[in-house]
Order: structure tokens, then sequence, then C-alpha cells
């Protein structure tokens, strides 16, 4: 009966709405992507860092290796 009578406000008091379940499950699905994705980088930066960058150049047709 409250719900019925909370709809039928023509005003809705800004303090009393809340983000919800569906709130938080977005910034939970925002932030599980994010962590994978970050660790994903992580890995691509190291593998930059090592010298992969020159061996994929290296790779290319019409390039020398770098000695």
């Amino acid at each position: 009966m409250e719900t019925v009578l909370m709809l039928a406000q023509p005003e809705v008091d800004k303090f009393t709405v809340t983000p919800g379940v569906l709130g938080f499950l977005v910034v939970a699905a925002i932030g599980g992507v994010l962590y994978f994705l970050m660790r994903s980088m992580r890995t691509k930066l190291a593998h930059v860092r090592e010298g992969g960058f020159d061996q994929a150049a290296a790779d290319e047709p019409g390039q020398s290796p770098k000695e």
C-alpha cells in the first residue's frame, strides 16, 4: 500500500530515491571488467619492457633484426 501512495505523490523526494541492487550490480560489473583489463595490460606491458617490441618489429616483412 505504501508503494502505491509513493507512486501517487506528484513530487519525488530526492533523498528517498536510491540506486538499489541494479546500480550496485552495474558498478560491480564495471569494476570486474576493469580488473581483468588492468591485469591484461600489465602482462602486455611486461612483454614490451622485456624487448618483445623489438622482436615484433623484426618479424615484419622487410625488416632486419637489430643486433
